[in-house]
């Protein structure tokens, strides 16, 4: 084993040793051969001298197609070609002789000043350049032909000894082959799997692109959604403020005055409510067509939200911005046909002109006053903003603020107002009255501050005031006696009434069938199952329930028999009236009917004369009040016990009157 190795490393070793051999000859060899590449460099080198010798003097000509350019890349060759004399064999060939030395020399000074004064040579400077040059023609010519005869005599052994070699490297040459095909063959295999990729590329490259495409489009549809309504296609509020932005600059800058038209439709909640949404978007989609007929080229038609649109326009004076409104509201009010139904609204315009006001919300929010005081006439009117409207919404504003501080002040007080039997005339029981004194804006009306109270949500806290109030007092009344409260319809859609109600009565100990609440026949308006679910619920409880100002509102003979109420109040509105007019007797006997019909108490306030509390009792009305049986007072002026059994001494309810209240303040 040991011999067999032996042999085989023997065999690596001459293999090895031959290999070196040939390897040393051909290196001996291509030496030799090497000379005549250095004579064919000198011959490239002698050449490119004269191309560039030829090029600069056919620039010095001024000829047309040389130009400074072509010069310099043919001076840079040279120079690369000098680069090369220095190198290797041929510098050891130039050093041989000192007549080449010195050659060497002389054009590596010519070159590199060329290489310098190339960009800055005038014509004289490239004659004179070129007499440098032709002086060493004749030595770069020799030297050429110097290093091509050395180079022959070396040719013919050179060429002996790589015959000797030729054979040994045809083998090779034979597997050079060989893997020369193994490495066409995996080329093309490259080729095509470089081919297949190129494709898949390409086809990445569509899907990206049209996947830009559609990103592009998304983008603007998001963009247009965020500036649009998505219902009626308008420009939403982003976009209209935005524009008037851009027209407030403009007017501020010397150019025409932007006006706002800010509107809403009348009467559009109903329409959602009885003939459902769609109905609704519809009718959205038909206002939002006609504003746009209406508007002018570079007018714009938004929608604010819900029912609101607003048109910006520019450079109208304020009778072109009223007509126009009122042309607005013309076309607004036409009847509508949607869904096969036809359908009516109105509308009221806000109308705002930009003066000195550079704001946007300053200048919308005159728009909006505008319209607030439009649809204080009424539907169908239209208003152009102006500087009182502004005092008045201050004044409004600070009406407000004084209302919400008015039951920390203790400005509210309760005054009651006595309820009698006609056939008795023995008090059954007070009505509770709400009333502000302002220490500066005096006794404050009912009428006036509780419509505020609704609008600014300070009624349910005002309410529980009172129905607290009320209670707490009439715990300390005779049992026989009741205490009647009114609810403001805001306050008895509240879901929190009925908790309400039953911690109040908890707190002041006050038995339930004591508690007469009053409703107004708004009410009546929803009637829905939570309606008829809190009256219910208040009756389960024992509290009696009475319609308020009956006949003044939109009730019917079936909503009393609906809704379980315990007494009708006839308005004072038919009492006033009821001993000089028939239609008015005719009214209180019909009322006074239909609750004994029903089972419910009737009562008529606004008894001011004894004729009338004569007539209200020969119809058979159970229970009065007015001024002639008493007038409104603090609790502490009430004198429970007192009662009046006829007219001739009605004198001994002078404790039931209060002075201050008879001369103004009641």
């Amino acid at each position: 084993m040991k011999r067999f190795l032996g042999i085989i490393i023997c065999c690596f070793v001459v293999a090895t040793a031959y290999i070196a051999y040939v390897i040393a000859e051909r290196q001996t060899a291509l030496q030799k051969f090497a000379r005549y590449n250095d004579s064919w460099a000198v011959g490239q080198t002698v050449s490119e001298y004269m191309r560039l010798e030829h090029r600069l003097a056919a620039y010095a000509l001024g000829m047309d197609d040389v130009d400074r350019d072509e010069v310099r890349l043919r001076l840079d060759i040279m120079i690369g070609r000098l680069e090369l004399l220095k190198q290797g064999n041929l510098h050891t060939f130039v050093e041989e002789d000192p007549q080449r030395r010195e050659l060497l020399a002389d054009l590596t000074k010519v070159l590199n000043l060329l290489d310098q004064r190339l960009d800055t040579l005038d014509s004289d400077g490239l004659k004179t350049t070129l007499k440098s040059m032709a002086v060493l023609d004749s030595s770069m010519t020799a030297l050429a032909s110097t290093a091509v005869e050395f180079d022959v005599g070396l040719i013919d052994a050179a060429q002996a000894e790589l015959r000797q070699l030729h054979l040994i490297y045809t083998g090779l040459a034979g597997g050079l082959i060989l893997c020369g095909v193994g490495l066409v063959v995996l080329l093309l295999r490259h080729n095509s799997l470089l081919d297949g990729a190129h494709r898949k590329m390409s086809d990445l490259t569509d899907n990206l692109r049209e996947a830009s495409g559609e990103l592009k489009l998304q983008n603007y549809r998001l963009k247009h959604v965020a500036h649009h309504d998505a219902l009626t296609g308008l420009p939403n509020r982003l976009l209209f403020r935005q524009d008037l932005e851009a027209r407030l600059k403009t007017a501020t800058s010397g150019g025409p005055t932007a006006v706002i038209f800010l509107l809403d439709l009348d009467g559009f909640k109903d329409v959602n409510d009885t003939l459902g949404h769609d109905v609704g978007d519809g009718l959205l989609q038909a206002v939002a067509s006609r504003l746009t007929e209406l508007s002018r080229e570079g007018d714009l038609v938004c929608r604010l939200g819900g029912d609101e649109f607003a048109i910006l326009t520019a450079g109208l004076t304020e009778k072109q911005a009223f007509d126009f409104a009122r042309a607005v509201v013309e076309k607004i009010n036409l009847p509508y046909h949607v869904s096969e139904r036809e359908i009516k609204i109105g509308t009221c315009v806000g109308v705002a002109i930009s003066e000195e006001e550079p704001d946007t919300d300053e200048l919308f929010k005159h728009a909006d006053l505008a319209l607030y005081e439009a649809k204080s006439f009424g539907s169908g009117y239209a208003c152009v903003f102006q500087s009182q409207m502004q005092t008045r919404l201050t004044e409004k504003k600070s009406f407000e603020a004084d209302l919400r501080q008015a039951l920390d002040n203790g400005e509210l007080e309760l005054f009651y107002q006595p309820q009698v039997n006609t056939i008795t005339r023995e008090i059954c029981g007070y009505e509770a009255l709400l009333r502000w004194f302002h220490p500066i804006r005096g006794q404050v009306p009912p009428s006036e501050f509780i419509p505020v109270a609704e609008n600014i949500g300070l009624i349910h806290e005002l309410g529980d005031w009172v129905l607290r109030t009320a209670c707490l007092e009439a715990a300390r009344w005779p049992r026989s006696l009741k205490v009647a409260v009114n609810l403001s319809p805001v306050q008895f859609r509240s879901r929190n009434l009925i908790q309400s109600v039953v911690a109040t009565l908890k707190q002041s100990g006050l038995d339930p069938n004591r508690l007469e609440l009053e409703i107004t026949e708004s009410v009546l308006l929803d009637k829905n199952e939570q309606t008829l679910e809190t009256l219910t619920q208040l009756k389960a409880l024992g509290i009696q329930i009475a319609m308020d100002d009956f006949g003044t509102g939109y009730s019917s003979l079936g909503s009393l028999r609906s809704f379980p109420f315990d007494k009708i109040k006839i308005d004072r509105s038919f009492i006033r009236d009821v001993t000089t007019r028939a239609d008015a007797f005719a009214i209180v006997e019909l009322v006074t009917g239909v609750g004994r019909s029903l089972g419910m108490t009737t009562i008529a306030e606004g008894i001011e004369t004894e004729e009338q509390f004569a007539c209200v009792k020969q119809v058979g009305c159970e229970q009065v009040q007015g001024y002639l049986i008493g007038w409104p007072v603090p609790a502490a002026q009430l004198d429970h016990p007192r009662q009046v059994t006829d007219y001739d001494s009605l004198i001994e309810y002078e404790g039931l009157i209060d002075v201050k209240a008879v001369s103004g303040r009641g």
